[in-house]
């Protein structure tokens, strides 16, 4: 995969994989963004990319948050739809209030593998991968439940069209 240089700022889009925090030698979070032909390094936090997507997309972050509220009965790790009409919807691992969390993109997760109990392998539809420390099982209930969200957003659509 191909690195660039330091973006001062990024919006999400269909080839983004994940946003992986790091700290700067200045002790300043930033992201590593993976996408699928290069990886990118933005000096904003995995969190700010999120709110700034969703307000390059036309919404509001705390807005998709309480969509999901609505949705499905819970805001805690709630995944986030960035765009629906692309299919663009991606879930935080762990707190997003944590600086550490690192957001994964539904559509291009192939597999979570696990490799110790609290360690687990994302394998991305492209070949390249990622070690995050939480059980098998626990990232495949957030995967799961970005899916569900999806596939009733997406009912919605339909209904609607049928309907109109």
């Amino acid at each position: 995969m191909e690195v660039t240089s330091i973006l001062k700022s990024y919006e999400i889009h269909s080839s983004t994989m994940a946003l992986l925090p790091f700290q700067s030698e200045g002790g300043k979070t930033m992201t590593e963004v993976m996408e699928e032909e290069r990886t990118l390094f933005v000096e904003m936090s995995p969190i700010r990319i999120i709110i700034e997507s969703c307000l390059f997309f036309g919404s509001t972050y705390e807005g998709q948050r309480d969509a999901v509220r609505q949705s499905m009965g819970y805001s805690s790790l709630a995944p986030i739809m960035i765009n629906g009409q692309l299919g663009i919807f991606f879930f935080p691992v762990e707190s997003p209030k944590n600086m550490t969390c690192i957001w994964l993109s539904q559509s291009h997760v192939q597999r979570i593998e696990a490799k110790e109990t609290e360690l687990s392998r994302v394998v991305f539809r492209n070949g390249a991968h990622i070690l995050i420390p939480q059980s098998r099982y626990s990232l495949e209930m957030k995967l799961f439940r970005t899916a569900q969200y999806r596939f009733i957003l997406s009912e919605r659509v339909s209904e609607r069209m049928i309907k109109y």
